[in-house]
C-alpha cells in the first residue's frame, strides 16, 4: 500500500546484571553445602576472635557514649540485640552499632577484608540471630556473605592502600555493604531485595581519617556505624525501598567513581565469586595496635632474641618507610590510648622492653617510664624507601656494640601466611573474655562456637555473651 512503511521487529536489547546484582545473586542462593570447609572452619575462628574483642572492649569511654547516645530520647529503648558482656539490649541496629564499636575499641580485632571486617559483620549476624529460627549454619553463612562483599568492594575500589591514601576509612566506606550482605543473607532475601540492600547501603556510608589528628572516637565508632548502616539497608530493602542498583559502577555519583576516582578497578570486584571466599584474606592481631606497627614489632623482636640483646642494648631504631607511613604513624609524643596504637615509637619501645605488645602495654600507657621513654626518643621514622601496597617497611637497629642490623617481615604474626596457631588464639580469647565473664563462660562461648553448625538456634550463642546484672557468670 502507497505510503506504508514496514519495518522489522526491534531485536530485544541484552541487559548486563550489575556488579551488585551479579554479587547478591549468588549470595542469596548459595547453599552451606556449597561453600569450602576452610571457609567455615575460618568463620568459626574469626566470630570467636571478634566476640573475645567485643566483650573486652564492651564498657571502654566509648561504647559508654554510643549506648547513652543510642538511648536519648528514650530512657527504657531495648530489644533482642544482646550487647556483649553487659546485661542490657537493644534493638537491632543499635545493638549492631554498640557491639561493632565495642569489638574495635581496643584495637584487637581482625584485619585484612575490608579494613576490619568482623567488628561490623558479626555484630550484624548476632543482633539479627537473637530473632526467632535462625540457625548456626544460616549465622555462618551470613558471615561468609559479609566478609566476601566487604572485602569485595575494596578490591573494586582500588585496594587498601590506594583507598585510603584518599583519606576513607574503608572499614566504614566499604564495610557497610558487608554488613547490608550478612544481613540480606540472615533475613532471607530474595536476589532482587539483596541487591536493593547492597544499594541503599551504598548512598549512605563514609568514614574519614580525620580522627589520626588528635585520637578522637571516631575511630572507634566506624565498625559500628557501618554495621548500623548495612542492617538497616536490609530492613528497608526487606520493607520494599529500592536501592540503586548500580550504586557500584556508576559514572557519576557511583561509590567507585565518588569514593575511588581514577584508582578503582570494577572488573576486580567479582573474580572468583562463589570458588573464592575473601574471609580467607582476613587475619588475627596478636598485638592490640593498628597492624601497620605489626610488621615492624615482629622485626624488632626477632633481632632481639637472635642477638641476644635486651632493651638497653639498643641505642637507635631506625624505620625505613614513606611519606604516608610516616604521616600515619610518627606520632613520638602520644597523648591518649589511639594515639599510642598509631604510634610507632611507643609501639616498638614497650615491645622492647616487654617482650610483647598485648593490651597491658597499652593500656595504662608506659610513656613515662624511663627506659619507655628513652627508646621512644631513640626511634626515628624516615620516608626514605618506596614501600608496596601491602608491603611494611624494613627496621633497622643500632646496638651499643656498634652492630647495625636490618630487617624485613613481610606477613606479621597473625596474617593469613602466618595465622595464629589455635593455641594462641585459645590465649588471647582467654585474656579478653575472663576478665568480664569469667573462666566457665568463656569455655561455653568456645565450645558453642566450635560446633556452631550443629546449632538450631542462635539465641543459646547469644545469650551467653549477655553478663549478669549480679556477677561475670551469668
Amino acid at each position: 500500500m502507497a505510503g506504508t512503511v514496514t519495518t522489522s521487529p526491534k531485536a530485544p536489547v541484552a541487559v548486563t546484571a550489575t556488579l551488585v546484582e551479579r554479587a547478591a545473586g549468588y549470595w542469596a542462593t548459595a547453599r552451606y553445602e556449597d561453600v569450602t570447609t576452610e571457609a567455615l572452619r575460618l568463620a568459626k575462628r574469626f566470630l570467636l576472635d571478634t566476640l573475645a574483642a567485643g566483650i573486652a572492649g564492651s564498657h571502654t569511654q566509648v561504647v559508654e557514649t554510643a549506648i547513652a547516645a543510642a538511648r536519648a530520647g528514650s530512657e527504657t529503648a531495648s530489644g533482642r540485640g544482646v550487647l556483649w558482656g553487659r546485661s542490657d539490649s537493644l534493638p537491632a541496629p543499635q545493638a549492631a552499632l554498640v557491639n561493632g564499636t565495642a569489638a574495635h575499641a581496643l584495637e584487637l580485632d581482625d584485619f585484612g577484608g575490608c579494613g576490619h571486617s568482623g567488628a561490623v559483620v558479626i555484630p550484624v549476624v548476632l543482633s539479627l540471630a537473637g530473632r526467632d529460627g535462625v540457625s548456626g549454619r544460616e549465622a555462618l553463612m551470613g558471615l561468609l556473605a559479609g566478609y566476601d562483599l566487604a572485602a569485595r568492594v575494596l578490591e573494586g575500589a582500588g585496594e587498601y592502600r590506594a583507598h585510603n591514601d584518599l583519606g576513607w576509612h574503608s572499614t566504614g566506606t566499604c564495610g557497610s555493604f558487608g554488613a547490608a550482605a550478612a544481613a540480606a543473607r540472615i533475613l532471607n532475601l530474595e536476589p532482587a531485595r539483596f541487591a536493593d540492600a547492597l544499594g541503599i547501603a551504598g548512598t549512605f556510608t563514609g568514614g574519614i581519617w580525620a580522627f589520626l589528628a588528635d585520637g578522637a572516637m571516631t575511630k572507634r565508632f566506624h565498625p559500628g556505624k557501618a554495621a548500623e548502616t548495612g542492617l538497616s539497608a536490609a530492613l528497608l530493602a526487606q520493607a520494599g525501598m529500592t536501592g540503586p542498583r548500580q550504586v557500584l559502577e556508576a559514572k557519576w555519583g557511583g561509590f567507585f567513581s565518588t569514593y575511588s576516582p581514577g584508582i578503582a578497578t570494577p572488573e576486580t570486584m567479582l573474580a572468583g565469586l562463589g570458588k573464592e571466599f575473601r574471609i580467607e584474606r582476613s587475619g588475627m592481631k596478636p598485638y592490640a595496635c593498628c597492624r601497620g606497627l605489626h610488621a615492624g614489632i615482629d622485626a624488632l623482636l626477632q633481632i632481639m632474641a637472635e642477638t641476644n640483646a635486651d632493651s638497653h642494648a639498643i641505642e637507635r631504631i631506625i624505620v625505613h618507610g614513606n611519606a604516608q607511613f610516616q604521616l600515619q604513624f610518627d606520632r613520638p609524643q602520644p597523648s591518649n590510648l589511639l594515639e599510642a596504637q598509631f604510634s610507632m615509637q611507643y609501639g616498638l619501645a614497650v615491645a622492647a622492653v616487654s617482650g610483647r605488645a598485648t593490651l597491658d602495654q597499652f593500656q595504662p600507657q608506659r610513656s613515662g617510664e624511663p627506659e619507655v621513654a628513652r627508646l621512644m626518643r631513640a626511634t626515628t621514622l624516615l620516608a626514605d624507601r618506596v614501600v608496596k601496597p601491602g608491603d611494611y617497611p624494613p627496621i633497622e637497629v643500632e646496638l651499643a656494640d656498634g652492630r647495625r642490623i636490618e630487617r624485613h617481615v613481610q606477613f606479621a604474626k597473625g596474617a593469613p601466611q602466618v595465622p595464629l596457631s589455635d593455641a594462641e588464639l585459645a590465649d588471647k580469647v582467654a585474656s579478653l573474655i575472663d576478665p568480664v565473664l569469667g573462666a566457665p563462660r568463656r569455655r561455653e562461648i568456645a565450645a558453642t562456637v566450635a560446633t556452631l553448625e550443629d546449632l538450631a538456634d542462635m539465641r543459646t550463642l547469644t545469650r551467653l555473651l549477655a553478663r549478669s546484672s549480679t556477677g561475670k557468670d551469668a
